[in-house]
């Protein structure tokens, strides 16, 4: 996972980490009005004042991220059951190959442990290769550019991790966060940073990682091989395992929408699905199942906050997709926190709406982040391209929970993506007769825009919000629901 939120601090692709305990009128400002003076939040509570009179139907979000605390006191009522599933039987009472699958499914788990940290996808191919060209006076030419280019890139991604670490124990050391500019991204300042040691520990966690023979310790805990992608049945049921706080956060944003309606969001209940490591890559194989685990047990939408740049099983992973478009379910996926544009092919994160070089779904929606104030209306940190990201939406300072019964404030794209998925949910539950296209469609013409010119991540220049994605403005909820009325009379 190419660190779509702010838990911890990486030189390369980190935005600004605010932690709180308290809460004031701020704290859900992305479900506020949009106000040009002040912030674009989303319409979320003008939304609902148009939803009245109108009874929602069920519809179930799936959630997959890095784990889920299913029992904080405010996710608890939106989680989803598994109606066919007895609880604490060992066994599979429906059928479907997991069993006590009661909330979800962990696909990243094994009898007796749990994967918490992953290498990077560059790591894991330049093992592999290294495997297989284990005599090097053997190799023709074209063989030692392979091994040469693995390693290459093998390096960097070891640099990065070596960067992080730097810093991290600078921060321990000092116990503050510096005021470091690195491109558009500020460190420090108002923010802070949750625990300082377990920043540290946790970059210490991603170098170990990168040098490990991550294939072999995946085998010994899930007991699967990573690479066969016809065995789906593995993993277990633990769906809080490692640190759960990033998908804790991203699960409470969605129940978050839910809950401000009149209904108490009874309408939704939410599959916790984890398939993505604390830090380092996700497995293409994890990301697929869980794709498929979420169409057959009836989600009509997919958050996924996550990805990376180097996808060596893609078309599993797009058929699973396809799977979801003949299901007609909505997946919504973050675009990443490198304050890059990703109009060029070679710059795309993975996955993403392409089936193949030439074939793409409209099932899909990729959300880039905007920010809490009118002067910084496109997030520092987010991905853009007005080709390949589809919309704009809240996705600094979002307050949400973590587990414990706690709550703190995140930023990324990672928080962002769930908004889409809430408003998504809530468009799908009031206007069930609309299909998961429909609603893109629908999210993409009814946004908030304006024609001043706002901060291009990492750069010193400025651009329309034309620039920045295919809407060319902001997730607008009452908009998109004035427009479904008016669609459907």
């Amino acid at each position: 996972m190419r660190r779509f939120t702010t838990c911890y601090i990486s030189i390369t692709t980190t935005l600004l980490f605010i932690a709180a305990t308290t809460s004031s009128a701020q704290d859900l400002w992305h479900l506020e009005k949009a106000n040009p003076n002040r912030s674009f939040g989303a319409s979320v509570y003008d939304a609902y004042k148009h939803l009245e009179h109108k009874k929602p139907t069920p519809i179930i979000v799936a959630v997959i991220d890095n784990g889920t605390d299913i029992n904080h006191k405010d996710l608890k009522p939106y989680i989803w059951t598994n109606p066919k599933e007895t609880a604490n039987n060992n066994k599979d009472d429906d059928g479907n190959g997991y069993a006590d699958d009661v909330h979800g499914w962990n696909f990243m788990g094994g009898a007796k442990a749990d994967i918490d940290y992953e290498a990077l996808e560059e790591t894991r191919k330049y093992q592999r290769i290294i495997a297989k060209y284990a005599d090097s006076t053997k190799l023709s030419d074209s063989e030692r550019k392979v091994l040469r280019n693995a390693y290459s890139s093998y390096e960097r991604g070891n640099e990065e991790r070596k960067s992080s670490l730097k810093y991290a124990t600078f921060i321990d050391k000092n116990k503050k966060a510096p005021l470091l500019k690195t491109g558009a991204l500020l460190f420090g300042g108002k923010g802070a940073v949750r625990e300082l040691s377990e920043m540290k520990l946790y970059a210490e966690k991603e170098l170990e990682y990168n040098y490990m023979n991550s294939d072999s310790l995946r085998r010994s805990i899930v007991g699967d091989d990573p690479l066969d992608t016809d065995n789906k049945h593995y993993g277990n049921n633990h769906l809080d395992a490692g640190d759960p706080s990033h998908g804790t956060h991203t699960a409470g944003i969605i129940a978050g929408i839910a809950k401000v309606d009149k209904h108490n969001g009874d309408w939704l209940k939410i599959i916790a699905l984890r398939a993505v490591p604390v830090d380092g890559d996700e497995r293409d194989k994890d990301v697929a199942n869980a794709i498929r685990y979420a169409v057959d047990n009836g989600a009509k939408v997919i958050s996924m906050s996550f990805g990376k740049h180097i996808s060596p099983q893609r078309e599993y992973v797009a058929a699973a997709i396809k799977y979801a478009e003949e299901h007609d379910v909505l997946l919504v996926h973050g675009s990443g926190n490198e304050a890059k544009q990703l109009d060029s092919a070679h710059k795309r994160n993975f996955p993403n709406y392409w089936l193949d070089s030439t074939t793409r779904v409209y099932n899909w929606i990729e959300v880039g982040a905007s920010g809490n104030s009118a002067k910084k209306l496109v997030a520092g940190f987010s991905n853009y391209g007005r080709k390949s990201v589809d919309i704009l939406a809240p996705g600094v300072q979002i307050y949400s929970t973590i587990p414990g019964d706690k709550y703190e404030y995140m930023s990324g794209t990672s928080m962002a993506t769930p908004v889409v998925a809430g408003i998504a949910a809530m468009i799908r539950s009031y206007y069930p007769q609309l299909t998961a296209q429909e609603v893109r469609e629908l999210l993409m013409k009814n946004v908030t825009t304006t024609n001043k010119y706002v901060n291009v991540p990492s750069t010193n220049w400025q651009a329309q919000l034309w620039y920045f994605c295919k809407a060319a403005g902001i997730i607008n909820a009452e908009k998109a629901v004035l427009a479904a009325e008016k669609m459907l009379k």
